[in-house]
């Protein structure tokens, strides 16, 4: 007779789903601001910039449901380094403020807070002892 071991997942499914719709609209801010839906005085990188970061964003959210700890460890990685960036441009008055670019940011934390979470709970869901 064969024993059969269940697991629970270290993720809950609906926690992924969440971080991905996050990304998916962090995708939609950066590529409306790169393909020129904001008023002419928007300061922001260059388009092509934007649009590029859009779409990594569309494909991190994606890479989300794959649910790899060193997959979400990088996208934290990633996500940290922008939000400082623009944190320093902003301070140097070369980002616009607004509440598109708010929302994006502040979809942003909350991606990168559950990204971390995300690690930080699989980390723990090892059979084994840990190393």
């Amino acid at each position: 007779m064969t024993s059969t071991r269940f697991t629970v997942a270290p993720v809950p499914r609906w926690a992924l789903s969440i971080a991905t719709a996050l990304a998916i609209l962090v995708a939609i801010v950066y590529l409306a601001i790169g393909f020129g839906l904001v008023p002419e005085n928007f300061k922001s990188p260059p388009a092509p910039v934007m649009v590029v970061a859009g779409l990594a964003y569309l494909i991190g959210g994606g890479l989300i449901l794959v649910a790899n700890r060193r997959l979400m460890l990088a996208g934290a990685a990633a996500n940290s380094l922008v939000l400082v960036l623009f944190l320093v441009s902003a301070l140097m008055g070369n980002a616009t403020i607004d509440p598109l670019t708010l929302s994006g940011k502040g979809a942003q934390v909350v991606l990168g807070v559950l990204l971390v979470w995300f690690v930080k709970r699989m980390g723990k869901g090892r059979d084994g002892p840990r190393v």
